[in-house]
């Protein structure tokens, strides 16, 4: 038998495996505490196999999302099976304008946004039509103002009221064109801080 050869790990590996969970994040793998200091919010992580910095490099853990909509008590939509192939926006309903923190790569596919250009804005950009513009320069025109029984106008009263929605609104694209949208919609905490957000799950239907 020939000498043991040490396995060399890539600097990107090295930097996944310093990945650390908060305290108060229920994660998919068993924690351990670390060696640093007390007022420290982190965790490390025990299993070195599992690398989620690979995957959570915008600083929201997709599985972790996931899991949370899983086990939420009292669902009032069915979901059926969902993984990380969806079409998912998550928003922040705490922040001024409750802009999208977090979006994933089947959203982009969906709607022809780049990440960059989804990341900070509020959901209801996609009721407007990017490609009606006045002058050149010209401000985009701002979505019409919807009717008492609009489905943004549903969707609005259910996220205030902190109850699960799903309804079907037109969308547009990046290149203008049209598309009705199936939004299932759901109020969530990530974490024991009681920090709101709202996930959304979009599919294109006929």
């Amino acid at each position: 038998m020939g000498p043991k050869v040490e396995m060399a790990m890539n600097p990107w590996e090295a930097h996944a495996l310093n990945y650390q969970f908060p305290d108060d994040h229920l994660s998919a793998v068993d924690v351990k505490q670390t060696n640093a200091p007390r007022k420290s919010k982190w965790r490390a992580m025990e299993d070195p196999v599992f690398y989620p910095g690979l995957y959570s490099a915008s600083g929201y853990d997709l599985i972790a999302i996931l899991l949370r909509l899983m086990a939420r008590p009292n669902p009032q939509l069915q979901l059926g099976a969902v993984d990380c192939s969806v079409a998912l926006l998550l928003c922040d309903l705490e922040k001024p304008n409750e802009p999208i923190v977090y979006t994933t790569d089947a959203f982009c596919d969906l709607s022809g946004y780049s990440k960059s250009e989804v990341l900070g804005r509020n959901c209801r950009f996609l009721q407007s039509n990017p490609t009606d513009s006045g002058a050149e320069g010209d401000s985009k025109p701002a979505a019409p103002k919807p009717s008492s029984d609009s489905p943004s106008k549903r969707m609005r009263q259910a996220i205030d009221s902190k109850q699960e929605i799903q309804t079907t609104i037109t969308n547009y694209r990046k290149n203008g064109e049209s598309f009705k949208n199936c939004v299932s919609i759901i109020p969530l905490t990530l974490d024991d801080s009681g920090h709101q957000y709202a996930v959304g799950f979009c599919v294109e239907v006929a």
